[in-house]
């Protein structure tokens, strides 16, 4: 895995205007990972390589805001993108779980898997269902619509031991009403934030080092952050 240039985020930046943020995901693996498939990797794996591509980009530390849900205080927070890596094999394949006289066969979900269940109303039933290669009850086979409710949950509860990775959560403290709540963390998500305000501070530094120097965008944008800094500075002094 690479991390892409200058010209190729712009340019990937640019043509994933108006994706979803899972296909925005995908498409950024595909450019520093061109020769596998990153839509079949599951979630924790998935995630753990867009956690990797930021540490690239941006470096390990990072900031956020949240509101607190108490009092509606804003809260900032910040950490370290390598304590959110969780340790251990990423794992892949086929799992079994057995639940009372239900026997199940299941793999990890993917991005397809969301992509797919986000049409659904029940979500994560959905996204359950379609991850169960095979059910039995009693040695005969049974129809995944047939499972009771507590299988699913113990099947949802066994697929988060699975892939630890994929449910990242920040516990926070708000200063104002000492409120404690856990966020979800959507690498994605905010990875494409921060790559948005990126694009638009690097397109800000071309528009004035073209019309200061004349140079072409594709001049500009190979050269390192450090060069262009150096004469922006030239231009203001």
């Amino acid at each position: 895995m690479r991390a892409p240039g200058a010209a190729e985020m712009l340019d990937l930046w640019d043509r994933s205007s108006g994706k979803t943020p899972i296909e925005k995901s995908m498409e950024l693996l595909s450019l520093a990972s061109p020769e596998g498939d990153p839509a079949g990797l599951s979630i924790g794996r998935r995630d753990a390589c867009l956690f990797r591509l930021r540490e690239r980009f941006f470096g390990p530390l990072f900031s956020n805001i949240a509101d607190c849900p108490s009092c509606g205080e804003r809260v900032e927070w910040s950490g370290n993108i390598r304590d959110l890596l969780v340790d251990g094999e990423e794992k892949e394949g086929v799992f079994t779980l057995y639940a009372a006289s239900y026997v199940i066969l299941f793999r990890l979900p993917n991005s397809y898997d969301l992509m797919n269940a986000a049409a659904y109303r029940d979500h994560s039933e959905w996204l359950l269902r379609d991850c169960i290669l095979e059910a039995r009850k009693q040695d005969a086979y049974c129809d995944v619509a047939d499972l009771p409710e507590d299988v699913f949950d113990l099947l949802d509860r066994r697929m988060a031991e699975e892939d630890p990775q994929a449910d990242i959560s920040m516990l926070l403290s708000c200063a104002k009403c000492a409120h404690q709540w856990e966020m979800p963390f959507d690498i994605g998500s905010y990875l494409w934030m921060e790559i948005d305000s990126w694009a638009k501070r690097v397109l800000r530094e071309v528009a004035m080092l073209a019309a200061a120097f004349g140079w072409s965008e594709s001049d500009i944008l190979q050269m390192s952050p450090r060069r262009r800094r150096l004469y922006l500075e030239m231009i203001k002094q």
